[in-house]
């Protein structure tokens, strides 16, 4: 027997959920939190967009979002534990990363206001994947907390998130954007036919002033391109790191169980530090009738909970089919199955959830 999330939530200083959406990833990486600083840790969760009544639970406003953690008063009794929460906001995380690493105020300013850099700031593709990990990073380095644990986005491509770091510097290295940054280059005398096609398209569609605008961001973040290879090099090293944890959440559905073996396997093959599986709304096995079922009944409330129970049975054994093919992928970690329970809506809800979480398990 081992108790694999509760050494987890003693050891680990970063713990990553990642999974499926709709399967109660956001509520497991709540209820984590919760059980950590309850057993004496400080510890923050940080979330992208919890359900309303989650993120009243953790204190959190949705709707004047803060760069900085608010602490979720009262919800641990422990007086050495204490639970905080953020609410990931990419626009403002790249801000403070600009104001960070420009190197002088004016530099910062001037990127800041630029146009292009306004318009991508919150929009860029993969910016939220970059900027949780740009947060991680921040809150890491701070050494404010104990545990720090990331709720990723849920996306069937939310192995992207982790890829963030490596696609960073790959965009640095991009031909069109050394060329774009080369000491004293104007958008005349950039002679590369792939960059100046995609410059000369640019201008076509929309002007030289957006072509302007363009070079001169892009060789804003030229000055700061050590720093960032730095912190994303730095990055991809924490997520593989040892005092790191993933832990893999679905639910028993066969469109959650093909996303979620998907993301097992591209764990294990980034090198991942996965040490749990997570199956939450799992139906109860219903008790076996020892009494013999009639062959033939009559229509009628007797023969309404027989079938119930037929059903209830077959469906427990489709999920268990399920979830044997997270088994089968899973790298021998173990597998925590949580039941169907209500909607959480307070910190007794997560609580609840915590000791279906920590209870012990049987090693894949």
């Amino acid at each position: 027997m081992t108790i694999a999330l509760d050494s987890v939530l003693h050891d680990a200083a970063l713990l990553v959920t990642c999974g499926p959406g709709g399967v109660g990833k956001t509520t497991t990486a709540a209820a984590l939190a919760l059980a950590a600083a309850d057993a004496g840790r400080r510890v923050i969760v940080v979330t992208v967009d919890p359900a309303r009544r989650l993120a009243d639970t953790l204190g959190i406003d949705g709707s004047a979002r803060s760069h900085d953690p608010s602490e979720v008063i009262g919800a641990t009794t422990n007086p050495n534990g204490s639970l905080w929460a953020l609410m990931l906001d990419a626009e403002s995380t790249f801000d403070r990363m600009i104001t960070d690493r420009a190197g002088d105020e004016q530099r910062a300013k001037a990127i800041l206001a630029n146009p292009i850099y306004r318009s991508i700031a919150g929009s860029l593709g993969g910016a939220q994947e970059y900027m949780a990990i740009e947060r991680l990073h921040q809150l890491w380095s701070s050494g404010e907390f104990d545990l720090i644990v990331i709720d990723t986005p849920p996306s069937r491509h939310a192995i992207d998130l982790l890829g963030a770091p490596d696609r960073l510097v790959t965009f640095f290295s991009h031909p069109v954007y050394r060329i774009l940054t080369m000491p004293g280059r104007s958008f005349a005398r950039v002679t590369n036919a792939g960059s100046a096609t995609f410059l000369w398209a640019v201008r076509k569609l929309a002007g030289p002033k957006v072509v302007e605008d363009i070079i001169e961001f892009f060789r804003s973040l030229s000055s700061m391109e050590a720093g960032l290879r730095q912190r994303a090099a730095e990055a991809a090293a924490l997520l593989r790191g040892p005092d790191t944890a993933f832990v893999l959440v679905s639910s028993p559905r066969a469109e959650a169980i093909d996303e979620a073996t998907h993301l097992a396997e591209a764990l294990l093959a980034g090198k991942f530090p996965l040490r749990a599986t997570v199956v939450n709304l799992v139906h109860p096995t219903p008790l076996a009738i020892d009494a013999p079922i009639p062959a033939h009944l009559e229509p009628g409330p007797l023969a309404d909970q027989f079938e119930l129970h037929r059903e209830l049975t077959e469906l427990v054994a489709d999920e268990s089919r399920e979830m044997a093919r997270l088994d089968e992928v899973g790298g021998g970690v173990p597998i925590i199955d949580v039941p169907l329970l209500d909607d959480v809506q307070d910190l007794a809800g997560l609580r609840a959830v915590g000791e279906h979480l920590l209870r012990p398990t049987t090693s894949a």
